[in-house]
């Protein structure tokens, strides 16, 4: 059964301000109280059903362990036939042994994905806050090793740590984590405040180069090109390198703390409010979702490549040049 994917942002209370966050507000003022919060999960709920699929839900925020509802959440989530898998995207500094035991008795909740920007204090410190990285590395420790859970670290990459890569995915391997997320910097909220931390086009081809390289891989850009993102997973004998293609617009969606839903996180313009409009008319209705699933719509080289399943990053080109069809700022294929 084909999944749909939820990114959903139970609250923008958090213990950090990260100088890429994409994030202004850190205030509990959008948070809702927990009979709005089912409210907002049975209508996606509702639709993901009627679509014969099933919801893949990653809760974060803010920090969505500092959410006081979220324990009622995770049960009320997990009950429902239509959720496949549940996940907590987190910092990390509170996943403390007595939670992380808590969490282990919701069996739909496998993954823990825990940010982190460097693989030593002094690379992702300055990024996230002094003390960051020690308190995530003991945590990281404390983590079950029986399969518990499936463990991965999120490295969003920009300027200031693209050079720590390779020492990071080797700091994951080590930490015994089950794979590292690999993102790029996109400027939103506090980001704006260092855009000139985002990759130029032909540092981020060269990261992807430096990627392939170190796993013996030829690089094909036509097969490069729709990946958004990469995974380097550690869970066979050798490490395995994967591409993450993009759901903007065809498996998934981002949710915020007040019901308001957006077509992903770092592309931050409303399409609706799941306590006022349902996700099925949202998701067949929207303009902004038409025009970013039609090829045609699109700008630049973009509205003529021929890759199938390729429409360039639509969150980059919005963030960069305030036009959401405009071509792909990173892209480096010449259609």
């Amino acid at each position: 059964m084909e999944a749909f994917y939820i990114q959903w942002h139970i609250t923008n209370f958090c213990n950090l301000r990260c100088r890429h966050c994409y994030q202004e507000d850190f205030s509990k003022e959008a948070d809702l109280p927990f009979s709005r919060l089912t409210q907002v999960a049975d209508n996606f709920l509702d639709a993901v059903a009627g679509w014969g699929r099933q919801a893949c839900i990653h809760l974060t925020g803010g920090e969505p362990l500092l959410q006081p509802d979220l324990f009622p959440l995770l049960h009320h989530l997990a009950r429902h036939p239509a959720v496949a898998e549940l996940g907590i995207i987190t910092n990390g500094l509170l996943l403390e042994a007595s939670l992380v035991e808590r969490l282990s008795s919701f069996l739909k909740l496998k993954k823990l994905k825990i940010s982190l920007d460097g693989p030593e204090p002094e690379t992702n410190d300055v990024i996230r806050s002094p003390g960051a990285f020690q308190r995530v590395r003991q945590n990281l420790s404390s983590l079950p090793r029986d399969g518990r859970f499936e463990t991965l670290l999120m490295f969003t990459v920009m300027k200031r740590n693209a050079s720590r890569l390779l020492p990071f995915v080797q700091f994951a391997k080590q930490a015994g984590v089950d794979s590292v997320i690999l993102e790029r910097f996109i400027p939103w909220g506090r980001g704006r405040g260092m855009t000139e931390g985002v990759l130029s086009p032909e540092e981020w081809r060269q990261l992807v180069l430096t990627l392939y390289d170190f796993f013996g891989l030829e690089l094909e850009e036509n097969e490069v090109s729709p990946y958004q993102a990469f995974q380097v997973g550690f869970q066979t004998a050798e490490p395995e390198l994967m591409g993450a293609p993009c759901v903007l617009g065809t498996d998934g969606l981002c949710v915020m703390p007040d019901g308001t839903v957006l077509p992903c996180r770092r592309f931050p313009l409303p399409i609706g409010n799941l306590l006022t409009d349902s996700l099925k008319a949202i998701w067949e209705e929207s303009e902004v979702l038409e025009k970013i699933r039609r090829k045609d719509n699109l700008k630049g080289k973009c509205g003529t490549c021929r890759i199938e399943g390729c429409t360039g990053c639509r969150s980059l080109a919005y963030a960069l040049t305030g036009d959401y069809l405009a071509e792909d700022p990173h892209c480096w294929h010449c259609p």
